[in-house]
């Protein structure tokens, strides 16, 4: 589902007069750190925001930007 989001989010982005390209890095930024995590095995937190937050840190191997930050609280949100 967050998946969903984030293809529909990247889709809308491009079809905007004036591309935010820091909100296109975020969105990408995710969806690549997203691909690396297996469904099946693995259980995403996908209502809590911080839980899932420290897990896309712990696979990036580095803090999230702001922008990728402010990404997980709207995709949490939705």
């Amino acid at each position: 589902m967050i998946q969903t989001k984030l293809l529909l989010l990247e889709y809308a982005l491009f079809k905007e007069k004036d591309l935010d390209i820091k909100r296109l890095g975020a969105v990408r930024g995710i969806k690549e750190l997203l691909m690396q995590i297996d469904f099946n095995a693995e259980e995403v937190p996908l209502e809590n925001l911080k839980k899932l937050n420290d897990l896309l840190e712990s696979i990036k191997g580095n803090s999230l930007t702001s922008a990728e930050l402010k990404l997980t609280e709207e995709l949490i949100k939705e």
